[in-house]
């Protein structure tokens, strides 16, 4: 509001004459103050959360697809060095371990020596049974998600935050056990007493390692709701937006991290895979002592009526005593969101909430169905089909990673400079493109068109990076009543792991099934969206509700 009431309010706050809680406001008035900055509590605040759970989170989705070489035949019952399934991982088990791929008669008298092959009528649920460790990561995630809205409510935000950290604690503590109660290091043919010692306590090991994996997801999919929820609360109105962003961007840098220390040269090989999946649990390990150094959401504090530590808070956060502005405006925020119903059957009956609702599950919706996890769920199988052979799958799962960041990076300042509408419309109609081209070119001639196939890989994951990757989770903020948000967040957030769920289980089916027209399928569901958004989506980059919700009435 640029109005002169609002310029002498601003003034008056600024030079400290006046206390925002003496100050009558229009209800549409947003009050900013202009010296609102980093302070070094903020910063340390904002390492320490999104290191304990972003990056978490972003190392647990980034590392686990290029240890499946090592996973697949471990779940089958196969646990010998040399009994490997793919190009990449037998060359990494003929590098690292010397196994022999080429005689094949001497070195496999017992049959064990090297991984049997499948039927070609089971392969289908072969399959899926193989990616059933990340279906259970995803489901872990949604329940994760969708009882985000519970943990932070019934405990603190700090708490809700710790129990994040403690689900993946435990998971790391399961996965080490996984492969130290059943392995085999044996190098050659092994004999009848060397296989039945090592099947020994496959059964336990790898139901540990599924619990392992639903922790981690549960991990994941309550950081997702948790993590930006305190950082908003801690954050100064103007700088929300902007360290809101550093969840997406950690989320990022994990993944590549994750697909670092997967490589053969560090934890990628047959012994170490389990440590490549464990030792991300020192970070929240770290960080659960660490968060007791950082400070209580001011905002939850103010709803628990406790505004004598609110306040402390808050002048310790902003490094100044001239918090009574923010302090008001939050204590006026909490009591529109306690006066009024913010239930889910308010938030699926209203009809004032239809719109928002469903344009919200369809940005998230594409974010996933656009194809985005067939590349990072399974970036070694996809780089293979390309033609990719050896380390070049590495190398091309690193390349996604490091396009991944820098779009990444670049988008804090993109989502702000063109709106949220253009950076969900406009890729949505490039990916169709993309994928058709895609199709085409591993159809026609894999190996020989496999430069153009990475470049439209990674001009894809630069598209989403910039607009499908952050933007599912700053939409359903800007256009939902402050009353109904946090319900609307957790179901949206519940509604983006369904949707990931379903494409970890279709993916490698429809794979199998249709090969590289699996590209068809994300073709035509980013088609739909594009064409749905493009009518129902509107622009909320500096519009207030009213504004928004007039675009749906036109």
């Amino acid at each position: 509001m640029k109005s002169s009431q609002g310029r002498n309010i601003i003034r008056e706050i600024e030079s400290g004459i006046a206390h925002a809680t003496a100050v009558i406001v229009p209800e549409d008035f947003q009050l900013i103050n202009n010296r609102q900055k980093w302070t070094k509590p903020l910063v340390w605040a904002v390492i320490v959360v999104t290191f304990s759970t972003s990056f978490v989170m972003g190392v647990n989705t980034g590392g686990p697809s290029l240890y499946n070489g090592f996973i697949t035949p471990w779940l089958r019952g196969y646990p010998f060095p040399c009994q490997k399934e793919g190009s990449t991982s037998q060359w990494i088990a003929h590098i690292w371990l010397g196994c022999d791929y080429v005689n094949t008669a001497s070195k496999n008298r017992n049959g064990y020596y090297y991984l049997p092959s499948i039927p070609e009528k089971r392969r289908v649920a072969q399959n899926f049974i193989d990616s059933l460790h990340g279906i259970i990561f995803v489901i872990g995630a949604a329940v994760g998600g969708f009882t985000g809205q519970y943990w932070y409510l019934f405990l603190t935000r700090r708490n809700a935050l710790i129990m994040a950290m403690l689900f993946q604690i435990v998971a790391s503590i399961l996965m080490i056990c996984t492969l130290q109660m059943y392995h085999a290091y044996d190098l050659d043919d092994p004999t009848l007493l060397q296989i039945r010692n090592a099947l020994e306590n496959k059964d336990l090991a790898i139901g540990l390692f599924y619990v392992s994996r639903f922790l981690s997801g549960c991990s994941a999919g309550l950081s997702c709701v948790v993590t930006p929820i305190y950082l908003t609360d801690i954050s100064p109105r103007t700088m929300r937006g902007e360290i809101v962003t550093y969840h997406q961007l950690l989320i990022v840098i994990g993944i590549l991290v994750g697909q670092i220390t997967s490589l053969p040269w560090l934890l990628g090989q047959h012994d170490k895979w389990h440590w490549g999946m464990a030792w991300i649990g020192i970070f929240p390990l770290v960080g659960c002592f660490l968060m007791w150094t950082l400070h209580e959401s001011p905002r939850w504090l103010a709803q628990e009526r406790r505004k004598a530590e609110a306040t402390e808070i808050l002048r310790i956060l902003r490094q100044s005593n001239q918090i009574d502005a923010e302090l008001d405006e939050i204590e006026r925020q909490e009591a529109t969101v306690s006066s009024q119903d913010a239930s889910l059957i308010r938030l699926f009956t209203s009809p004032r909430f239809r719109w928002p609702l469903i344009t919200s599950l369809f940005v998230s919706g594409s974010a996933q169905f656009s194809g985005i996890n067939s590349v990072f769920y399974y970036s070694g199988s996809v780089f293979a089909t390309m033609g990719f052979v050896n380390e070049n799958v590495y190398w091309g799962g690193l390349s996604t990673g490091l396009v991944n960041l820098v779009a990444t990076i670049a988008s804090i300042k993109l989502i702000e400079k063109f709106g949220r509408r253009p950076l969900i419309i406009y890729p949505l109609a490039l990916t169709v493109i993309i994928m058709i081209l895609l199709c085409i070119f591993l159809q026609v001639n894999p190996e020989g068109l496999a430069v153009g196939t990475v470049f439209l890989i990674l001009l894809y994951i630069m598209l989403f990076a910039v607009g499908l990757g952050p933007i599912p989770f700053l939409y359903p903020n800007e256009v939902f009543a402050i009353s109904i948000r946090p319900v609307a967040h957790s179901v949206t957030i519940f509604f983006i792991f369904i949707t990931n769920l379903i494409v970890v289980i279709l993916f490698p089916l429809i794979q199998s099934a249709f090969g590289s027209y699996v590209f068809l399928v994300f073709c035509v569901c980013s088609l739909i969206s594009f064409l749905f958004l493009y009518m129902k989506m509107p622009e909320t980059k500096h519009k207030r509700l009213t504004e928004i919700e007039g675009f749906w009435e036109e």
